[in-house]
């Protein structure tokens, strides 16, 4: 008869990690908040005065490089520990 085959079984094999995306992927804006710590509108007051930069990555979606949200989230984090 026929055989279901999740297609989706092989994909999530190639996705990368969080690590390898911090290094040299991009990140959603939600994931950026969310590890640095921050509240919505914190972090959208923070990309208006610069300190995190926002790409577009199509129409309707945008993402932090890598890099950038790497230095961010460590900045965000040795506010908290000082």
């Amino acid at each position: 008869m026929y055989e279901s085959k999740n297609k989706y079984a092989s994909q999530k094999e190639k996705l990368f990690t969080l690590s390898e995306r911090l290094e040299h992927g991009m990140l959603k804006p939600q994931e950026v908040w969310s590890l640095a710590g921050k509240a919505k509108t914190t972090f959208y007051e923070d990309v208006k005065a610069g300190k995190v930069v926002l790409r577009k990555i199509g129409l309707r979606s945008s993402g932090v490089y890598g890099p950038d949200a790497k230095r961010y989230i460590e900045s965000c984090l040795s506010f908290v520990g000082d």
